[in-house]
């Protein structure tokens, strides 16, 4: 490159026979000119280049370093920079995967001691669409506020903390599956001859990115209004439990109205961090003078079912942890919910779809308060669709 730039500008002075000295002596000029330019450029695309090819074993030191502690990332290297950029990016690599978890701040879920120790105005139990809107209008009115809630399953919480159905409203899934059922083409991949597994592992995959955006965001919202959010098991105390009294005689000159009292919430497994930054698992009791519980809904399990026996059997909540793609669904009930869920496992492509009526079309609907002709032909398209309708 700049080395065979130089050896050519020689020659062309040595070789020019034609031209008048200050013809060549111009031509030298211009080549040195272009020579200087190359090799200015040269010296900052080679960092560049060292920086991306840094060894992809070192990858493997992130991921093991983000289960150990929490979700760390790198960021990519710009075009122009040092020829330190490679050295630096190991060195940051290195330092995370030895780091303890208490360096990390991206750790959800998690309240430093001396702030649970404090007087809130309002407490929260409850991390759904009403319990973060709840908190944050507490914030936009001047109070201080803590949202408490605890996931609702272990494989939907990160290693950082995250949990992915924080701030989501309960069909999260739902949703987030009818919008991927929308965009996905199924027939395409199995076309492709790839495998059921690898199809729903895309779908999930999907899902996941949909469900952490949201998460994120709500925990980001919460954080810029400087409210805090505890993963944890609440419980409402009594007036007359000793906690409480104890906290009322504690916190007895921060209450604006002594009158109205105050109500303490027991947290069992909180997650806090100490005064040098650890992370410490313990029951703790926090005390607000106000206390909303928006604890949500779950599934009504009838009896004699087999839910947590059997792997093929889910409620509209543990749907979410469905592991496979189904080859055929059997929905019970004719509810918005079973309704949603049969236009769903449709429009991903599973041939066989059924729901499982209790007593006849008219009479699910009617107890639903739709209008006859709306639930005929609602009926209609889904026969239309393939989903057959069992009564």
């Amino acid at each position: 490159s700049t080395r065979a730039l130089f050896q050519h500008n020689h020659c062309l002075c040595q070789c020019s026979n034609g031209p008048s000295h200050s013809k060549l002596k111009q031509q030298q000029t211009i080549i040195m000119k272009i020579s200087a330019a190359a090799a200015a450029l040269l010296s900052l695309a080679l960092p560049a280049a060292t920086a991306w090819t840094v060894p992809r074993h070192h990858s493997a030191v992130v991921s093991s370093a983000h289960h150990r502690t929490s979700s760390m990332s790198i960021r990519s290297p710009s075009l122009l920079q040092s020829t330190t950029v490679k050295d630096a990016a190991i060195e940051e690599v290195e330092a995370a995967a030895a780091a303890p978890a208490s360096t990390n701040p991206e750790v959800f879920g998690a309240v430093s001691s001396s702030n649970l120790n404090k007087l809130y105005d309002l407490v929260v139990i409850g991390g759904g669409p009403a319990g973060v809107a709840g908190a944050i209008k507490a914030a936009q009115m001047g109070r201080r506020a803590i949202v408490i809630d605890k996931p609702k399953f272990d494989a939907g919480v990160l290693p950082n903390g995250l949990d992915l159905f924080f701030g989501g409203p309960t069909g999260l899934f739902s949703k987030a599956l009818r919008d991927l059922a929308k965009t996905t083409n199924v027939a395409a991949m199995r076309a492709q001859h790839m495998d059921s597994d690898v199809i729903w592992k895309q779908i999930t995959n999907g899902i996941v990115k949909l469900a952490m955006r949201n998460s994120e965001g709500q925990c980001r919202t919460l954080a810029r209004y400087g409210i805090d959010y505890l993963q944890g098991s609440a419980m409402l105390l009594g007036e007359d439990d000793e906690a409480n009294k104890a906290a009322e005689k504690k916190f007895e000159d921060d209450m604006d109205s002594p009158e109205d009292g105050l109500r303490s919430v027991k947290i069992c497994n909180a997650k806090t961090l100490d005064g040098n930054g650890n992370l410490v698992a313990s029951d703790i009791t926090v005390t607000g003078t106000k206390v909303l519980v928006c604890t949500g809904s779950k599934s009504t399990r009838l009896p004699g079912i087999p839910f947590e026996e059997s792997h093929r059997i889910f409620d509209s909540d543990t749907v979410n942890l469905l592991g496979y793609f189904p080859r055929s669904v059997t929905i019970s009930g004719l509810g918005i919910i079973g309704i949603e869920f049969a236009n769903i496992f449709n429009a991903l492509g599973v041939k066989d779809v059924n729901i499982l009526v209790r007593g006849d079309v008219e009479t699910s609907t009617k107890k639903l308060g739709m209008d006859m002709d709306v639930a005929n032909e609602l009926m209609r398209l889904l026969k239309a669709s393939g989903v057959k309708v069992l009564e």
